[in-house]
């Protein structure tokens, strides 16, 4: 028994805090002052004090769960060659079969080919430890592909193309986003992963319309490929716009970038279809049109986005212009755009509107004139709201 004043099993509840330096300085020097007279108490702070027992504990955790991991390999590749030998099954009989009835081999390959692409879904998951859905999704997409192709040459078909390129893309629209994290990609693109998937699927898609177009033998591809990148990049690219590296000018102003793109494809798609159509008189009222459409964007963005003003001064004038724009589009646009001589067909103008007569000739005139006319109150309203706004706050 030590002949210290404190007793063993205090001490012993205080070495723990001691080796950790948390407890207070009395009872630092309580314990240092019993350890120096009771070598119990000693032996015990020294092995609180040995790493190899953490060093220990650690090795036997990583051995034990190396077992465990390994344990579960065994019964996952013993799960898959089960799967593979239960699926060889059929493809004995079915050569067994083809050989005996054909002597030669034909569809057996079809019946080869299919099972592989059961089992890439079914054994592959279990036989792979890393990038298992990367793996899964290319030998998915491998053997049906190979499915396609044994069918097509069986059935002594030219579709393959047709129908190999639409699965690819399919595919990828479905899995790409999720696998993505797993492939390895160039450094330039790591960071850049959404703008990846959108471009490869963009060019699969642009590939499916190519070989339709190729297989119905049709000149078509231009007038449909064009309007599927404007629609893709009206919706997508506002998104991607962060990710694309862009010089001085556009890298600071990304909106003016965006929108001078989107009009740029807006263009092709009305020269593609006036080429595809090839009428003449499609291309006055074709350009004038998309024009005056285009003239709205372009003045409200530019509006809201560059002119410095208080913002209901901005609200005011978009308004303005928005309801000259509809108000005029089909009173006096059309007229230019068709080059009429004879406007009777229009019935009155604009500005002779009738707000009495509400029949079928006038409704329409009536409705633009009220448009203009409430778009150019509210817009002026706005507009004085916003000078003296900015007058208060100066």
């Amino acid at each position: 028994m030590s002949e210290n004043k404190y007793q063993c099993g205090i001490i012993r509840d205080l070495i723990p805090l001691y080796r950790d330096g948390v407890c207070g300085e009395e009872s630092r020097k309580i314990v240092e002052e019993h350890l120096r007279g009771c070598a119990d108490c000693r032996e015990i702070s020294e092995c609180l004090n040995d790493t190899t027992i953490e060093q220990t504990l650690s090795r036997e955790s990583e051995s034990v769960l190396s077992k465990h991991e390994q344990k579960e390999r065994r019964k996952a590749v013993s799960a898959g060659m089960i799967v593979s030998g239960i699926l060889m099954i059929p493809v004995i009989v079915c050569l067994i079969c083809n050989l005996a009835v054909g002597h030669s081999l034909d569809w057996f390959f079809i019946v080869l080919t299919a099972l592989l692409t059961t089992a890439s879904v079914i054994v592959v998951p279990l036989m792979t430890r890393e990038r298992r859905l990367a793996k899964t999704v290319g030998c998915f997409t491998a053997s049906l592909l190979l499915l396609l192709l044994t069918t097509c040459l069986y059935s002594r078909g030219d579709w393959f193309f047709v129908t190999a390129v639409p699965v690819i893309f399919g595919i990828s629209v479905i899995f790409l986003p999720f696998i993505i994290n797993q492939l390895p990609l160039p450094p330039a693109l790591k960071s850049r992963k959404a703008l990846t998937v959108v471009l490869w699927d963009v060019l699969w898609l642009l590939l499916t319309l190519l070989t339709c177009c190729l297989y119905a033998s049709g000149v078509w591809f231009g007038v449909a490929a064009v309007p599927v990148v404007f629609g893709l990049s009206v919706v997508i690219l506002p998104f991607l716009i962060f990710q694309i590296p862009l010089p001085g000018f556009m890298a600071n102003h990304k909106g003016f970038t965006v929108m001078l793109w989107d009009t740029l494809w807006l263009y092709l798609v009305i020269i593609t279809c006036g080429i595809y159509g090839g009428n003449g008189a499609y291309w006055r009222p074709a350009f004038i049109i998309t024009s005056w459409c285009a003239l709205l964007p372009w003045t409200i963005f530019l509006t809201a986005r560059y002119l410095k003003a208080h913002p209901m001064i901005k609200a005011g004038m978009i308004t303005i212009v928005s309801g000259l724009f509809m108000s005029t589009m089909n009173d006096f646009i059309l007229r230019v755009a068709l080059a009429e001589s004879d406007y009777s067909m229009y019935g009155p103008s604009l500005l002779k509107a009738d707000l009495f007569d509400w029949s079928d000739n006038m409704l329409n005139h009536n409705v633009s004139f009220l448009v203009l006319a409430g778009s150019l109150l509210i817009g002026i309203a706005l507009i004085v709201s916003g000078i003296l706004l900015a007058k208060r706050k100066k």
